[in-house]
Order: structure tokens, then C-alpha cells, then sequence
């Protein structure tokens, strides 16, 4: 059997990875669209107005259009198999962050062999998701992670620059912020502040002031989460709340011609209702946080397990959350795995037949089976046409919950 560190068995992964990075890069996908914008921005062109690349619009900064501007010149085989390899470096140095969280000194090493294989399995259907269409959800997962370990060890001024330049190219790490007040952590969510405002007016330094404030205008609009747009999405691809919730409340045309809705109201209740919804999980933010605000938490499994729940919110109550955005979830797959792993002999005892069968029917939602090519076209819609993965994520709370942190050593392993 070839053991994890054989050369051979390296080389192998290696040109594995290569062939499935230019894979990835030989066709138009998700980045031809942001590098598209960069040739728009530098040929005085509304980036965010058509024509477009695909049929997609272009949702992200006026900044991160001018960064890719250069790129453009390209054939888009080159900055596409670029970004898939960065995105292999950001997710190599995620599990390294990750790591810093966990005392695992006690794991054998068929454990933590174990506890790396399991994560790779429940990740590995969002990760090809991502990399497939040269996404950027692998990047801003690495971004806050690495932020937040500037942060602890006292690199306010690298970690805000990071995380600012993050929640401008894409808004999901803005939580963070938040996130970064609650736990006193004022210097650090100033810094990201004054970052994210500073970049979103270097681009000026080009554009000029004014064709930059047009851009950031038309940027403001598009991703607005008011828009009637945002509200409903009854397409199979989004999987966040706005995807989950309206389809069951009101009449929406779908893919298939099966009736999903149990109820039939008009849009104006249903956009109550979903952000009813959002406030909700929202709210459950403070439950998990346990404390009162502005005081710090200087356990680092118990900050893990926090930010754990902050990734999964993340891509429930953001519109437009494609399958991919639940790379988001990396880290919550990393705390469950090593908390089964460590504990698993008090586990065994405790859960019941049906306790497995729940953990099972959940966790096949993020396994590799579910494919088309395994289970078929009409049974992969069916899953995304009623939003099982999207149900799937939201049970993870409860789970994540149940495993917290015990309140008095805040240790997560014995």
C-alpha cells in the first residue's frame, strides 16, 4: 500500500491536481466573467450592465475588476488555471489553519489520517464545485481564516488589510466584523473598516472620482439584498434561505413540474417571512456566543466553534448562494470530525439506532454519492429542486449545538 508521504504517491496527486487545474481552465467559467469586467473597467465600459460574458452579471467590486484588469490581455486558459492553483495553496494552508485551533496531540496517527479523510470526504463535493467553476469561495474561506489568526497573535494592521480587501471583492466576511466588535476586538474591526472604505476609493486613483462613485453606485445596486430579485429564487442552482424558504411558502416555477409549496402567498408576505427568517439565525448568533458583548474569548476551541456557526450562516442568509458557497462549511466538517474521533468511545454509547440513522441521512448530503453521474439527473434536481442540502445544512446547527465546547474547561478532545 503507498503511504501518504511516498514520493511516488505525491508525484501522482500532483499531476492529478495539474491535469484537473487545466481541466477547470480550458473552458469559459465564473473568473471569465470577473476578468471580462477587468477589460470592461480599463476600456471605460459599465462593468456591471451588459453585454455579459456567459450570461452572468458581474456582482463583485470595481476594485477587484481593476486587480484582474491586466489579466485580460490573457488567453482565459491562463488566469483561470492560475486561480485554481492559488486556490489549491489557500486550501492546503485552511487545514493548517484550522489545525492551530486543536489540541490533537493525543491522536494516533490513523486518527488524524482519519479525521483528514473524513473532512476531505464531506468537502470534496463543494471544493469540485468550486475549482470547476474557478469560484472564489476557497479564497475568502482562507481570507477570514488567516485574518482571524493575524488578529490573535496581534497582526491587527496585516489581518484588517486582508479581511477588508476579502469582504470587498465579496461581501460574506462582513459577519466578521460584527463578530470582531462582539469579542472586543475593537482595533482590529476599525483597521478592517478603514481598509474596506480605503479600497473601495483607490480605484479612483484610475477611474477618476466620479466614474468610480458611478461604478460603486451600480455595484450598491445590483447586490442590493432588497431587490425583488433576491427575494424568491426558485432556480435549483441558489441554496440560502432565499432559495429554501419562498419555494415551500408561495407558487413558483421550477424545474420540474412537481408542486413543492404549501402554502400560496403573495410576495410581499413571503419577503416578510424570509427575513423574518434571517433575523432568526441571526439572533441565534448571540445564543451561540453566550456572553455579554465586548468581552473577549480567549479559549481557542471555544473562537473555532464560534466562527464555526458564523460560517454557516453566512451562506443561508446571503442571496444567491450557489452549492459552492458552502465551502464556507470546511470548518464545521473540522470541528465535528475531531469531536467524534476524540470522543468516540462515549459516543458509541450514547447514541441510539436512530441518533446514526439521523447523522447518516444528514451527512449523505454532503458526501460525493450525491453527483449526477452516481445518482442519476433526475434524482440530483430532485434533491436541489426541494432544497434538501440547503435543510441539511441548517440541521448542522443543532449538532454543532450538542458538541459544544463544555463551559467548563472549554475543551473539545476527552
Amino acid at each position: 500500500m503507498l503511504r501518504i508521504d511516498n514520493k511516488y504517491y505525491k508525484a501522482l496527486l500532483f499531476v492529478l491536481a495539474i491535469l484537473f487545474a487545466l481541466s477547470c481552465a480550458k473552458s469559459g467559467r465564473d473568473f471569465e466573467v470577473f476578468v471580462n469586467a477587468g477589460w470592461k473597467i480599463i476600456n471605460n465600459k459599465d462593468i456591471y450592465q451588459p453585454p455579459l460574458v456567459r450570461g452572468l452579471d458581474y456582482f463583485y467590486s470595481p476594485l477587484f475588476a481593476l486587480i484582474l484588469a491586466p489579466f485580460s490581455k490573457l488567453p482565459i486558459i491562463v488566469p483561470q488555471f492560475l486561480w485554481v492553483l492559488l486556490s489549491y495553496f489557500f486550501l492546503y494552508r485552511t487545514w493548517f489553519l484550522c489545525l492551530k485551533y486543536f489540541d490533537y496531540s493525543k491522536f494516533s496517527k490513523k486518527q488524524y489520517n482519519t479525521w483528514l479523510f473524513i473532512v476531505l470526504i464531506l468537502s470534496v463535493r463543494f471544493l469540485r464545485d468550486d475549482l470547476a467553476q474557478v469560484q472564489m469561495t476557497i479564497f475568502l474561506l482562507w481570507a477570514t481564516l488567516e485574518s482571524m489568526g493575524l488578529f490573535n497573535r496581534g497582526r491587527n494592521i496585516t489581518g484588517a488589510a486582508l479581511l477588508a480587501l476579502a469582504i470587498n471583492i465579496k461581501l460574506l466576511p462582513l459577519v466578521f466584523i460584527i463578530y470582531l466588535f462582539y469579542r472586543s476586538k475593537f482595533k482590529a474591526a476599525l483597521l478592517t473598516c478603514g481598509f474596506f472604505i480605503l479600497y473601495l476609493y483607490i480605484p479612483a486613483l484610475y477611474l477618476g472620482w466620479e466614474r468610480n462613485n458611478f461604478l460603486l453606485h451600480e455595484w450598491l445596486g445590483v447586490i442590493n439584498p432588497l431587490n425583488k430579485g433576491w427575494t424568491i429564487e426558485s432556480d435549483n442552482g441558489p441554496s440560502s434561505l432565499v432559495a429554501l424558504i419562498p419555494v415551500y411558502l408561495t407558487n413558483t416555477v421550477g424545474s420540474l413540474p412537481y408542486k413543492r409549496n404549501f402554502f400560496n402567498l403573495n410576495y410581499q408576505d413571503v419577503f416578510l417571512i424570509v427575513n423574518l427568517f434571517r433575523l432568526v439565525f441571526l439572533f441565534f448568533t448571540l445564543i451561540f456566543l453566550h456572553t455579554l458583548p465586548f468581552r473577549g474569548v480567549n479559549n481557542k476551541i471555544r473562537q473555532f466553534w464560534e466562527m464555526c456557526y458564523l460560517f454557516i450562516l453566512i451562506p443561508l442568509i446571503f442571496p444567491h448562494q450557489q452549492q459552492y458557497a458552502f465551502v464556507y462549511i470546511i470548518p464545521v466538517f473540522i470541528y465535528i470530525t475531531c469531536y467524534f474521533i476524540a470522543n468516540w468511545t462515549k459516543i458509541q454509547g450514547r447514541l441510539n439506532y436512530w441518533g446514526w440513522i439521523v447523522i447518516a441521512l444528514i451527512g449523505v448530503n454532503f458526501s460525493p454519492i450525491i453527483g449526477s453521474d452516481i445518482i442519476t439527473w433526475f434524482l440530483y434536481g430532485l434533491l436541489l429542486y426541494y432544497r434538501v442540502l440547503t435543510i441539511a445544512v441548517i440541521l448542522l446547527i443543532p449538532i454543532l449545538w450538542i458538541i459544544r465546547p463544555k463551559d467548563t474547561n472549554n475543551k473539545l478532545i476527552g
